[in-house]
């Protein structure tokens, strides 16, 4: 029988199935899915781009602060950057851990302490 007719046997390796092994693509996708993805994220970042030059815009007029020692005329969308910058600043310096591990401020290291040893019979 020839090796292209039904029931005949195969002596050559049959090539991989998409998605299982040997496959290069990331399991359970297409290899056209990756493209779906990327224009997914590119439509999403062009609407958010959108988003931001309309903020910016509706945003712009002058606006009247007063400064404990002055007073000033910046544009409101810079009022907000500002502020949003302080504000992260604060909150990274806040929610970050300490320089030194509570070991270190307990009164010294692990092998100081006991830490890490097994117990003496």
């Amino acid at each position: 029988m020839s090796a292209g007719w039904p029931g005949a046997s195969h002596n050559t390796p049959e090539p991989p199935v998409e998605g299982g092994p040997g496959t290069s693509h990331r399991p359970g996708g297409t290899p056209g899915a990756e493209g779906h993805r990327r224009g997914a994220k590119a439509l999403v970042a062009a609407l958010v781009l959108i988003l931001l030059i309309v903020f910016v815009i509706r945003n712009s007029q002058r606006v009247s602060i007063d400064f404990i020692l002055s007073t000033g005329h910046p544009r409101l969308i810079w009022l907000i950057v500002v502020c949003t910058l302080i504000g992260g600043a604060v909150g990274y310096f806040l929610g970050r851990p300490a320089g030194r591990s509570r070991r270190h401020r307990a009164g010294g290291s692990a092998a100081a302490s006991g830490e890490g040893e097994l117990p003496r019979p």
